[in-house]
């Protein structure tokens, strides 16, 4: 089924290839930023390594100041913030039954470096390809922000890596 953009009955028509590219985007950027957010609450509650700490305040300030222009650029298409996936609400399950360095490991690896290194992905290639000048012109502000947060979360446990990638 085609998807079609905003309009009025008989003028509705199909989007192109580069709204419907900027839609995934966006639904993908809302549902990272909802885990992101949701699993570092958990974190300032759950871990007492201070990297830890302060990434999860690192990722919540983005939240705030990325969310509501994040909800604008939703709005303007006719999109809701999506709810939660399977695949965050297993993760945050996990999140939420593990402690110490266990619970450390997996919100830096699991949350932050694979969540933000699919979104650097992603807003890389949006940049390159998006035809929506304000969508263009957010990301552009958001890329350097998110690229700071890889770093430091990179940083924030020795050893950190990434098990395997998330397909863009």
């Amino acid at each position: 089924m085609a998807q079609l953009s905003p309009g009025h009955g008989a003028e509705t028509r199909p989007l192109n290839a580069a709204q419907r590219l900027e839609r995934h985007f966006l639904q993908q950027v809302a549902g990272d930023l909802r885990l992101q957010a949701e699993a570092s609450q958990l974190a300032l509650a759950r871990t007492n390594n201070p990297a830890v700490k302060e990434l999860a305040k690192l990722v919540l300030a983005r939240q705030k100041t990325a969310q509501p222009e994040l909800l604008r650029l939703l709005q303007s298409r006719g999109m809701a913030m999506p709810l939660t996936g399977n695949e965050s609400n297993k993760l945050l399950k996990h999140l939420s039954k593990v402690n110490g360095a266990q619970f450390d490991r997996l919100y830096v690896e699991e949350v932050v470096l694979r969540t933000y290194q699919a979104d650097v992905a992603s807003f890389e290639k949006l940049a390159a390809q998006a035809e929506d000048s304000v969508l263009k012109a957010w990301v552009e502000r958001q890329l350097p922000v998110l690229r700071v947060h890889l770093d430091k979360a990179g940083k924030a446990l020795p050893g950190a890596h990434l098990r395997g990638q998330r397909a863009v």
